[in-house]
């Protein structure tokens, strides 16, 4: 009993309060004629919009982006780690990947933080870091 009305109270409160949940950039009237030096998009696209942002030409960005899509696609099919790991457990200890998987997703934190910030040449410059980061290290824990 409790636990569905806290279900529907939490339900109602979520639905009630979309707008105080949005960024408040959402709220200003859109003007055609001039473009917004900052597009804050959902904090799920935030990673692949700093990856869009600090590459300078469009087709190398593209490019990027797709390649950090397919890294991220590849690690997902990644299914039988373990037996993997057991394997090749003379070449490398469990401790190497998990160092590895948590360098791979403080990048990610670290590439949301810089998609949600202004394009500046220090953010520009920590957001090219943190993608080769982000792409290296996907690509080692595909390898492994």
């Amino acid at each position: 009993m409790v636990l569905s009305q806290t279900i529907e109270i939490t339900k109602l409160w979520f639905l009630g309060s979309y707008v105080e949940l949005s960024h408040p950039d959402n709220s200003i009237p859109v003007n055609r004629f001039v473009t917004p030096l900052h597009i804050v998009p959902e904090w799920y696209f935030l990673a692949y919009y700093a990856v869009l942002k600090v590459i300078p030409s469009k087709t190398g960005g593209l490019l990027v982006f797709m390649s950090s899509l397919i890294n991220l696609a590849l690690l997902s099919e990644i299914r039988a780690l373990n037996t993997r790991m057991l394997i090749r457990q003379h070449f490398m200890t469990r401790n190497v990947v998990s160092g590895w998987v948590i360098i791979w997703v403080y990048s990610m934190i670290f590439l949301i933080i810089i998609g949600s910030a202004i394009p500046q040449a220090t953010y520009i410059l920590y957001g090219r870091l943190a993608t080769i980061v982000y792409l290296t290290t996907g690509l080692v824990l595909c390898l492994y």
